[in-house]
């Protein structure tokens, strides 16, 4: 038995890296034997040092495949994404860095700042070699320039990766079709909550659910045409989507929804998994903005309590004046940056590798590791991921991916879910609602964004539960603009008219 999965194994390998590279790769790390190292390989060490989200990879047959087919040892620093961005400044500022990272925070004035102190290599040139990296949209390209040259090797992703969810089921019994506007979200919102949508004669359930801060509403506030983090005003000048007229109207929304019961009561102190789990409770009935990659657990999880509920994504609300849509992202996430400090030859090295990682061929070995190990090849040639895969840490493994439409597709999901998947990413492709200062951080509110996104936080919960009054809203905003909000805007303002120019 142990030979039959050897020899399987070896036959997963040879099919992944092509024999003719193998070949080079092992004369190359026999030329680099020398007499002073007891015959060990002298080779090139490189530390890559990205986020964790799930296993920790493990030293297997890809890991040294992957040493193979670049002649070097590798130090793949996965660390769990709780700490990750602690680590990383701990690092920065001691100056013992890997020799690549991911940055992780965008926009971000630290880094912005480390840049401009020449802490980081400039990449340009390094790149325009490398076929598979260049294959990033240049519109994430022109995200991460900071004057005019690239830093930081964008880990790219779907520009818009929402979707709005909503029980199927529940729909039908009830014999409604599905929403489309506001005011079908409305209705809809509020027959979940009275009409017993699960027809268990019980008073336990509810239309939309929410979290704390008013989250999961983005594509509400987009309905109502608030614009994403900032909006671009009649007359070509910017105003924080926060102070609004039209923030004010959605929050008027959310506030009458929720004194009609349409609105998860708990809302005001749910964290996200609080959230998640009234969905997959069965206890709420529609997400308004959820995760397409969130999809699939969704489902998993509502199956094990009602297996006979069934859940959908759909397009988001229409607002009053026709406006529709989900926040647009930078369209990555993370970026990889080198220290000034690394060698022209380690710098290519470095490059080299991600760009493989990049690669169609490495985004599968990252998919479904190695066939009769990682993954089975059913009879009617679909992929089977077997526990080994995620024991092993196949999927962090490779640090970096290439751009993929379908990232957010899980692929582990039963074959309906990937198309639901798929079928909503191609959907709200062209929705994204752009922030048109993404990538700038205003001086002002680095000082002041915190306490403001606090009292704006606070306004808007109690608004909405009806502590407040929607007029509120006014003082919200008068007191946002005295407390450094009107000095954010300046900069904001002038910075995009420097842009525009």
């Amino acid at each position: 038995m142990r030979n039959h999965f050897r020899t399987k194994r070896m036959k997963s390998i040879l099919y992944i890296f092509f024999a003719v590279s193998m070949i080079v790769s092992l004369v190359l790390s026999g030329c680099s034997k020398t007499s002073n190292t007891g015959g060990k390989d002298e080779r090139m060490k490189i530390s890559l040092m990205y986020p964790l989200y799930s296993n920790p990879p493990k030293k297997n047959d890809i890991w040294e495949m992957m040493e193979e087919k670049f002649n070097v040892e590798l130090d793949l620093m996965a660390v769990p994404s709780n700490n990750y961005e602690e680590k990383l400044q701990v690092m920065v500022a001691s100056g013992d860095m890997p020799d690549a990272a991911v940055w992780t925070a965008f926009p971000d004035a630290e880094l912005n700042k480390y840049i401009e102190q020449g802490a980081f290599q400039a990449l340009d040139t390094y790149i325009e070699d490398a076929p598979h990296i260049m294959e990033t949209p240049e519109e994430v390209f022109d995200t991460v320039r900071n004057d005019g040259k690239i830093y930081g090797i964008p880990r790219t992703r779907a520009l818009v990766g929402s979707g709005v969810i909503i029980r199927k089921d529940w729909l039908d019994n009830l014999g409604l079709p599905i929403p489309k506007t506001v005011d079908e979200f409305y209705e809809t919102a509020i027959k979940f909550t009275t009409d017993d949508p699960d027809g268990n004669g019980k008073d336990d359930t509810f239309g939309i659910v929410m979290g704390e801060n008013v989250s999961h509403a983005d594509s509400i506030n987009m309905a109502f045409d608030t614009g994403n983090g900032w909006r671009v005003q009649e007359d070509g000048t910017l105003m924080s989507a926060d102070i609004t007229p039209q923030r004010k109207k959605a929050l008027g929304w959310f506030r009458d929804l929720y004194a009609e019961g349409g609105i998860d009561k708990d809302f005001p102190v749910l964290k996200n998994t609080q959230v998640w789990e009234k969905l997959e409770g069965g206890k709420g009935g529609i997400m308004i903005t959820g995760q397409t990659s969130d999809f699939a657990r969704y489902v998993e999880n509502l199956a094990k309590v009602e297996p006979e509920g069934e859940l959908i994504m759909i397009d988001p609300p229409i607002g009053p004046t026709g406006t529709s849509g989900f926040i647009q992202t930078s369209g990555f996430f993370g970026q990889w940056v080198i220290p000034h400090d690394r060698s022209d030859e380690k710098v290519k090295k470095v490059i080299e590798i991600l760009d493989w990682q990049a690669s169609e061929e490495a985004l599968e070995l990252k998919r479904y590791g190695l066939e009769d190990i990682h993954h089975k090849v059913n009879d009617d040639g679909t992929k089977t991921i077997t526990d080994q895969h995620g024991d092993e840490g196949v999927g962090n493994l490779i640090g970096h991916n290439s751009y993929d439409p379908y990232a957010y597709v899980v692929l582990h999901a039963p074959e309906e879910v990937q198309r639901l998947q798929k079928e909503n990413l191609d959907r709200v492709a062209d929705m994204g609602i752009a922030n048109p200062v993404l990538s700038y951080v205003s001086p002002t509110f680095l000082k002041k964004g915190t306490d403001l996104a606090k009292t704006r936080d606070e306004y808007f919960v109690k608004i909405v539960t009806g502590e407040l009054p929607l007029d509120a809203f006014d003082q919200f905003v008068e007191k946002w603009l005295k407390d450094g909000g009107q000095k954010i805007t300046e900069e904001v303002n002038e910075w995009y008219e420097n842009e525009k120019k």
